[in-house]
């Protein structure tokens, strides 16, 4: 099992964005974090989910090139920028 994975975005509308895509997965949470928004996932054990987590960052950022994700996922983190 998997830490739980957690996505890093600066704007609330960029967090419901992700989590609206997301609606319907067990373990999800939106909050506000310090002086940006964290969408996390209890338990990402299934790579389809991962990817249907991965798109839905990327499709929340398209269009954006100053938009910028922080994802952490087993001890890792990953920045995604927007196109």
């Amino acid at each position: 099992m998997r830490e739980p994975l957690r996505i890093k975005l600066s704007e609330e509308r960029e967090a419901i964005a992700v989590a609206n895509e997301l609606v319907g997965v067990p373990g999800l949470d939106v909050r506000a974090e310090g002086d940006g928004w964290e969408v996390s996932l209890d338990d990402v054990g299934d790579n389809d989910l991962l990817v249907r987590m991965l798109d839905a960052v990327r499709n929340t950022l398209a269009g954006r090139p100053s938009g910028s994700a922080l994802v952490l996922l087993d001890g890792r983190e990953y920045r995604m920028q927007g196109e």
